[in-house]
């Protein structure tokens, strides 16, 4: 009677044995499609913030091109007045202006000459 028990026994272990391994692979996959639900949700948890950063980023660039054109149209207006201001002296003044002239050429030849 010893033998029929033990094999009995080893037919129910292999049982349960089979039993096992299919709940471990059942589990494998369950654990799997939540890894990859996770995964993805992540990823774009991710893009959305890069998409956001980008976004920023742009509406910044924007800002930066049109507060530098500002500036340049405000740096060309007071040199296109600057301009009409030394036109209207030099007009006013020719040989003060021609004076002046030689003068600042006097100078500069005086700071670029070799020593």
């Amino acid at each position: 009677m010893a033998q029929p028990n033990a094999q009995e026994d080893f037919a129910k272990l292999s049982d349960d044995l089979a039993t096992l391994r299919a709940d471990v692979a059942k589990l494998t996959e369950t654990l799997a499609s939540i890894a990859k639900a996770e995964g993805e949700s992540a990823a774009e948890a991710v893009a959305s913030r890069v998409r956001a950063g980008k976004a920023r980023a742009e509406a910044a660039a924007a800002n930066l091109a049109d507060e530098g054109y500002a500036v340049y149209e405000d740096a060309k207006g007071r040199a296109q007045a600057l301009g009409g201001d030394v036109g209207a002296a030099i007009e006013r003044n020719p040989y003060g202006a021609v004076l002046a002239a030689l003068g600042v050429g006097f100078v500069f030849g005086l700071l670029t000459r070799g020593r």
